[in-house]
């Protein structure tokens, strides 16, 4: 009997290991609650970490991570832009189904952010006792209802809008470096500015570089925090590696072996985060929590690749913007000693939304009234093999998309086309397969139309739609 069309999303070939097997039983989960540290950065494409074996870019630090735990060689993200990502990372719902489809934009939407009735995790575990910290960039609001203090934070320190400047690029031992997507670098708008506290307190820190900053906060909320009898919930945002390029000359000087000054720089601005990021798992271990914190990592989308940052020799279509691998596929690796076993690479895919039912259901909730989208990673699977039958959507009107199994689905209503994907054969999605899969085509257009006819109105209009040419292919960025 010919196998139907949803058999043949999940074909026997696709069978994975499910995520149940890579942590210890789950009695190990009544110890007491983890300290969570999610740290989320910025731009960074996903072949640009050592984790999981180009050896592009050395990342040593998130290696110690995945070393630990567990690295998701199929992480996707809710958007493929900063602000929608971030809505659903801190919400654990696709952000469409209230309203978040675009990007914020500080000139055309400065009165908008994150709906006020979408709880944060922050807010959630705020309520289960935790302390909350945010250091970084928030990108979720610029005006007062939607300040970090007042969605679930206890503190805050960072900046609210979407980039803001690393350094004054007159400082001296600091290299900032042009590139096609340039602006003016000169003084910080107000959203810009770098502040703390629930009043905003502009912090005067212009001749700091902002990652190595970032990390210093960071590592002392940790130390103020670690002997308290309450757990904490840290956010750690780093901005790098967006733009503005500007790296610290040591950094810089690492890497003489790259000849493109733009790609050199973006590079050195990872190694200076991988650096960062390292301080901050020493911190955990200086101070004796390191067994009992979960620590989660991921980018919130991928290189803008048309801008120079990272070059063609990547194995994923396009980059951030866009609905293909290389702009909503991301390195997102995990760790807590005290109940994950090393478990490598793993390839089931895996979605951001996970983060928030993941972090909530170690955190003592009952996840399964919340609402949420995605699934607790720590007891998903059941045991056994199984295939992953889940499909992962995503939606910037006029473009959608759904990946399931080995199948993704791109539709463009402005183009009028539809284009499937076999990701097992074709992961930069460079041939469209529909004519061969008709009733893949069919299956999965069904499940993408009953999934877009729960989603919320838009909130604020689309900011820009344009045909792209990226690495000699074209396709469609929308912001």
């Amino acid at each position: 009997m010919r196998a139907g069309p949803i058999a043949t999303l999940v074909a026997p070939a696709l069978l994975l290991v499910a995520l149940a097997l890579l942590f210890l039983p789950m009695a190990a989960l009544a110890a007491p609650r983890p300290n969570v540290v999610l740290i989320m950065v910025d731009d960074l494409g996903w072949p640009d970490v050592s984790t999981y074996g180009l050896r592009r870019v050395a990342t040593p630090n998130l290696d110690r991570i995945a070393a630990q735990g567990v690295a998701f060689s199929n992480a996707y993200v809710a958007g493929p832009v900063c602000a929608v990502s971030r809505a659903g990372l801190l919400t654990g719902r696709s952000p469409q189904r209230f309203g978040f489809e675009y990007n914020l934009d500080d000139v055309h939407n400065f009165e908008d952010g994150l709906p006020v009735d979408q709880p944060t995790i922050a807010d959630r575990l705020r309520g289960l006792g935790y302390h909350t910290g945010l250091v970084g960039k928030w990108h979720q609001g610029y005006t007062a209802p939607y300040y970090p203090i007042r969605r679930g934070f206890d503190e805050f320190f960072g900046f609210l809008a979407g980039e803001t400047i690393y350094v004054d690029p007159a400082t001296p031992g600091m290299v900032t470096t042009p590139t096609k997507a340039d602006r003016p670098i000169g003084a910080r708008k107000p959203q810009q500015e770098i502040v703390e506290g629930p009043d905003g307190r502009v912090v005067r820190n212009f001749d700091k570089y902002l990652t190595g900053e970032l990390t210093d906060r960071a590592v002392q909320y940790i130390d103020a925090n670690s002997k308290a009898q309450t757990p904490f919930f840290l956010y750690l945002a780093y901005n790098a590696p967006h733009w503005p390029m500007q790296v610290p000359k040591a950094y810089y000087d690492r890497f003489s072996d790259i000849q493109d000054p733009v790609r050199r720089t973006y590079v050195a601005m990872i190694a200076a985060m991988d650096d960062g990021v390292g301080r901050v798992l020493d911190a955990l271990q200086r101070d004796g929590v390191a067994k009992d914190t979960l620590v989660i990592f991921l980018s919130d989308n991928g290189c803008p690749i048309q801008f120079g940052f990272c070059d063609c020799g990547h194995p994923l279509g396009a980059g951030k913007f866009t609905q293909l691998e290389g702009g909503v596929r991301v390195p997102f690796m995990m760790s807590w000693p005290g109940a994950i076993k090393p478990a490598g690479i793993v390839d089931t895919p895996v979605s951001s939304l996970d983060i928030a039912p993941t972090i909530l259901k170690a955190a003592g909730a009952e996840v399964g009234p919340l609402g949420l989208d995605g699934r607790d990673l720590l007891s998903a699977g059941g045991g056994g093999r199984t295939p992953d039958e889940r499909p992962l959507f995503w939606r910037q009107d006029p473009v959608a998309s759904v990946r399931m199994g080995r199948w993704k689905l791109w539709t463009s209503k402005d183009e009028k086309a539809t284009r499937l994907y076999d990701l097992t054969t074709d992961p930069g999605e460079t041939t469209d397969v529909s004519a061969q899969h008709a009733d893949v085509v069919r299956a999965l257009s069904g499940r993408l139309a009953q999934w877009e006819a729960g989603l919320a109105k838009p909130r604020w209009p689309v900011h820009r739609v344009a045909d792209v040419q990226v690495c000699g292919r074209v396709t469609e960025s929308v912001y």
